[in-house]
């Protein structure tokens, strides 16, 4: 066994729920972070399959939402963490995510019941702690911690897990329908496709008028979110909402304000870009993450436009657009890229690609297309994953 001394941690995984319950993990992990200058891995797990064209499933937005607010209060922090969401059985899942980042200490919660003193392992916790590559610590949560569980996310409740915001409006724009995951100030009385739990006749004559005439093609006022992180959240607007989700509709207009975390300096640096970006080009779909990427989009727009003498340089983004980057994003998707770079958006893995693509370039001396860039990156990404480090001793704890 080795010395405490001899003990390196450089990653911690730290799987969590939906709720403040499993949140109780947090504080401890975030000291051993601090303590062995770790990285954290928030990491979800969606015990389902991902959709099959790769698009986020309104599910998958929920848990990044819900991890990017807890990102963004612990990167103002100073703690390096990055936010992972994957899909399948959940044992299987956390190990094998163990496995591919290298953690050096698994963080996993207890079910705690009322009126019985002594911890209590769930069958996900004891199975993890059977087969865990690395050490384990287990926490037990305060049961004074549990929350009621909504359909829908609260923006409070998010805002509160991010830390201090400051709003910015971004205007009028088209937002992906799945990834609108909360109300302001109404989750508690919604169901997870924004209806109102109510049978009130008004209130359902009103959704059927409002169904109705999007069904029919009447052009309504656009809705009001707010934006935080990956997520929407609904300020008014919800009927339009949900009969775009029963429409089955892939996007809606909105009037969107974003409030971006003030501690983050991260978040900040990739909000201003985006926004000279946007300014720019026109372009206000494109959602990167990373800080740099939104400029280097800007040059390849700019590399296209200078082959389209006849367009001015918003009209050439249009058709770079739609020509380039749709195309390109799809086959992201599809190889499900983010599985690979956690802490990435599909903006982000596109600069990526085009990188690689232009390395590709110059050794074979012939253009590669988008489809087989993005392939070569994936074989790569996967060719890279660190093996499990070897672990002597598990530990555990209350």
């Amino acid at each position: 066994m080795p010395s405490e001394s001899s003990v390196t941690i450089r990653r911690i995984l730290v799987p969590l729920d939906l709720n403040r319950m499993s949140e109780a993990k947090l504080p401890l992990a975030e000291a051993q972070a601090r303590a062995f200058g770790a990285q954290l891995v928030l990491l979800h797990v969606i015990p389902s399959s991902p959709a099959p064209d790769g698009m986020p499933t309104s599910t998958e937005s929920q848990a990044q939402s819900y991890l990017d607010a807890i990102s963004a209060r612990l990167r103002g922090e100073g703690t390096d963490v990055k936010s992972v969401v994957r899909f399948g059985p959940v044992v299987e899942t956390i190990l094998d995510e163990i496995r591919s980042l290298g953690a050096d200490l698994l963080v996993i919660g207890s079910n705690v019941r009322r009126g019985i003193s002594r911890l209590l392992l769930g069958s996900v916790a004891e199975e993890l702690v059977a087969q865990s590559p690395c050490p384990v610590l287990i926490v037990r949560p305060d049961v004074t911690e549990a929350e009621r569980t909504m359909p829908v996310r609260s923006f409070a409740d998010d805002v509160a897990r991010s830390g201090p915001v400051a709003p910015r409006h971004l205007g009028i724009r088209t937002v992906d329908v799945e990834r609108i995951v909360g109300s302001v100030g109404r989750a508690t009385e919604l169901d997870s496709n924004f209806r109102i739990q109510t049978n009130r006749r008004l209130e359902v004559q009103r959704y059927n008028g409002i169904l109705k005439a999007m069904e029919s093609g009447v052009s309504l006022p656009p809705v009001v979110l707010y934006k935080l992180g990956y997520g929407y959240y609904v300020l008014d607007g919800n009927h339009r909402v949900a009969a775009a989700k029963q429409l089955g509709l892939p996007e809606i207009e909105a009037d969107v304000t974003e409030f971006v975390p003030l501690a983050d300096a991260q978040t900040k640096r990739v909000f201003a870009e985006r926004r000279a970006f946007e300014s720019t080009t026109g372009l206000t779909t494109i959602g990167a993450a990373r800080p740099g990427s939104y400029n280097q989009i800007e040059d390849m727009i700019r590399a296209f436009a200078q082959t389209q003498p006849s367009l001015d340089l918003r009209d050439a983004a249009a058709v770079w657009h739609a020509r380039i980057y749709l195309p390109a994003a799809r086959v992201i998707r599809s190889l499900r890229l983010r599985e690979h770079l956690p802490g990435y958006r599909t903006a982000d893995i596109f600069v990526e690609v085009a990188r690689l693509r232009e390395s590709l370039f110059r050794e074979l001396g012939r253009e590669i297309d988008w489809e087989d860039a993005a392939r070569a990156l994936r074989d790569r990404l996967a060719a890279a994953r660190p093996a499990s480090p070897p672990h002597a001793a598990r530990a555990g704890g209350a």
